[in-house]
């Protein structure tokens, strides 16, 4: 017997409970990708923020730099 059948057998048998099983993954998936969403944004800002703080201390010559390695 495959692991997926015993997967499968182990599953509730009446609608209600799937539907409230079913809902839950759902609320959690959801959840999880706000999360991700909202860690994307972050990073973007944070991204930002640290181009503004190179430009404030290198100058002009911020927008030549392509790498940490230029910084040294």
């Amino acid at each position: 017997m495959r692991s997926e059948d015993t997967d499968l057998a182990s599953l509730p048998e009446d609608n209600e409970t799937l539907k409230t099983l079913l809902r839950s993954l759902l609320l959690e998936r959801d959840q999880q990708t706000k999360r991700a969403n909202d860690l994307h944004v972050e990073n973007l800002r944070l991204q930002l923020e640290l181009e503004r703080y190179r430009k404030l201390y290198y100058g002009p010559r911020a927008d030549r730099l392509r790498s940490t390695g230029d910084l040294a």
